[in-house]
């Protein structure tokens, strides 16, 4: 997916957000704001998947109030809040369909879109959100082509609920290979993240989708390994927006397994779906 017009306010406001995670100063945080509105002008016609300008914009918000993980105490209370959930939640996800729910779920922990807010009853939100289930469903599809699996996960939390579904695709007898970002990018995942949620456990292998930080997936920045464990696939699992917006652009990939909570207009857009809805869908 490219850039639009729906993003600029968006992404904008994500910025001021994230600055005012580092500093009170209302000075510092316009300027962060002006200098990315600066860039994203300059960058708006790039021919390049959105991720690639958003990612840009914030390294820049990040360079402007002088952190390099904004988003470090909300990843640590998500975690928290995630693994208490879990031990409530636990006796829902008894097999691989109701594992592929609890993921999807797992991706409302975000904080990359205006608008969207994480419940502060999570638990009770869950148990909501599961009962009512997914608007698409190709659960029993991507089992089928769950052989040799490259899992892009999306934000620290979901990661927790990514692990069990993890665990059930290796019930099936897949390979899986888990890709996590390089460096701190919004709430996303890193290598820190994972290994604190036992990812290495349950894997067969776990690495970066490289580049630093990153949004969503730049397949000119994806390391060797990562590169051949793609070749070698048959089957993508892709969590989040980000991830799709990135993946939606390249070609001559292996199928790919879009697992998110829709949680913006342009999304919703491009997959023909209501905003708010869980979808487990293989791409076309």
């Amino acid at each position: 997916m490219r850039i639009t017009d729906d993003c600029r306010d968006c992404l904008l406001s994500r910025v001021r957000f994230e600055a005012s995670l580092c500093t009170d100063d209302p000075d510092r945080i316009d300027e962060a704001v002006d200098s990315a509105k600066i860039l994203l002008e300059e960058r708006w016609n790039d021919d390049v998947p959105a991720p690639v300008i958003a990612g840009a914009v914030h390294r820049c918000c990040y360079k402007s109030v002088g952190s390099t993980d904004p988003y470090r105490a909300l990843k640590y209370n998500d975690t928290k809040t995630a693994r208490e959930v879990l031990v409530k939640v636990r006796p829902y996800i008894t097999d691989f369909k109701s594992a592929i729910i609890a993921a999807t779920i797992g991706n409302s922990i975000d904080y990359g879109v205006l608008g969207h807010t994480i419940a502060e009853d999570y638990t009770g939100f869950f148990r909501r959100e599961f009962e009512d289930g997914l608007y698409h469903d190709d659960s029993d599809e991507i089992a089928e082509r769950a052989r040799r699996v490259v899992y892009l996960t999306d934000n620290t939390g979901e990661i927790l609920f990514d692990k069990l579904l993890i665990e059930e695709l290796k019930n099936l007898g897949a390979h899986v290979t888990v890709a996590v970002k390089e460096a701190p990018m919004l709430n996303d995942a890193t290598l820190d993240e994972a290994r604190d949620a036992g990812i290495e456990e349950v894997a067969d292998h776990l690495t970066t989708t490289g580049g630093g930080a990153e949004l969503g997936i730049n397949l000119n920045c994806i390391p060797v390994d990562l590169q051949q464990a793609l070749q070698r696939a048959t089957l993508i699992i892709s969590k989040g927006l980000a991830n799709y917006e990135s993946l939606s652009e390249y070609k001559e990939l292996p199928p790919i397994a879009v697992l998110m909570m829709v949680k913006c207009e342009p999304i919703a857009r491009d997959l023909g779906v209501p905003k708010g809805v869980k979808i487990a869908r293989i791409l076309r």
